[in-house]
Parts: structure tokens; sequence; C-alpha cells
């Protein structure tokens, strides 16, 4: 799998997790709007209720009116308890997620520097070729050009050192004169 395909399926987990955060954020709202308009108004309901119901009637329908009052409190209860552990799992595993892709840039991060590392190495040795070669051909240059002049010119041997064709009076050893040796 290519770099290019990962990064295409990173930005789809983190444009799901996005989505998913902010439709949790929205549940959360509502919910804890429905929990605090249900915590302000349930004390003073319940007590003008209690108070009318009391006064009105015997002690059994009292009980009967708290009775029926448990039950609707416990299924809220139960919904507000069920909706806890859903964001909860949702939590968890948008926290896994960001993990995974905290693991995924960091692997990505140290393949990028990998490459850029291998890229710079390369055009460092390709200079360094670059100018050890251009100085050789140089070198070879300045051979070429001499054997060049060499072979354009009447040399040859005379007891055993090189001598030179020349335009000059000297003929001991004819059209030829001894080649000076450089000094050392």
């Amino acid at each position: 799998m290519d770099e290019r395909t990962k990064l295409v399926q990173a930005a789809g987990i983190m444009e799901r997790m996005a989505r998913l955060n902010q439709e949790l954020s929205q549940s959360n709202l509502r919910a804890a709007d429905l929990l605090e308009r249900t915590a302000n108004a349930t004390p003073s309901i319940l007590q003008n209720a209690a108070q009318q119901t009391l006064g009105q009637f015997t002690s059994d329908i009292a009980k009967a009116v708290h009775n029926g009052l448990n039950q609707p409190l416990g299924d809220f209860n139960r919904h507000v308890t069920d909706s806890v552990n859903h964001i909860n799992s949702i939590t968890h595993g948008m926290m896994q997620s960001q993990e995974q892709m905290t693991a995924i840039i960091r692997k990505l991060r140290w393949l990028v520097i990998g490459v850029l590392a291998t890229m710079l190495l390369a055009i460092v040795a390709g200079s360094s070729l670059f100018w050890h070669y251009r100085n050789v051909i140089a070198d070879n240059q300045i051979e070429a050009d001499l054997m060049r002049a060499y072979n354009q010119a009447d040399v040859r041997l005379c007891d055993g050192r090189l001598c030179a064709r020349v335009d000059r009076a000297d003929k001991r050893y004819g059209d030829y004169v001894i080649v000076k040796p450089r000094p050392e």
C-alpha cells in the first residue's frame, strides 16, 4: 500500500472521527439540557404535586402516586445510564482511532526523513563524483594535448635520449637535437 493511499485512508478516518465527535457533542448537549430541565423542574413539581395530593387524598392514594412516579423516573435513569455508556464507548473508540492516527503520522514522519536523508546522501555522493571526474577529465585533457603534440612532432631516441627534429644549424644527429631533461 503506497503512502498516498495511507494518507487518503488517514484523512477519511479523521473526517469520520470529526463527524462522530460533532454528533456526540450534540447528543451530549441535548442530554445535558434535558437533564438540567428535568432536574430543575422535578423537585418543585414533585413537591407541589405531593402537597396537593397529600392534602386531598389519603395516604393510600399518596403511595399510589409515589409508586407511579418511580417507574418513569427509573426509566429516565436507565435512559441516562444507557446514554452515558454509549458516550463512553464512542469516546473510547475515538481515543483508539486517535492513537492509531498518531502512530501512522509518526511512521510517515520517519519515512519522509529517511527519504530526504537518502536523497541528500545521493546528492552529496553525486557531487563528489562529479568534482572528482571533472578533475580526472581535466588531467586527462592535459595529457591528451601533450600526446597530440608528441604525435605531431618528429621525435626519436638518440643514444638512449629523446631527440626532436628542429630547424637548427647543429647537425650532430642530423636534423635531430637532444631534448633537454626537466630539472629535478
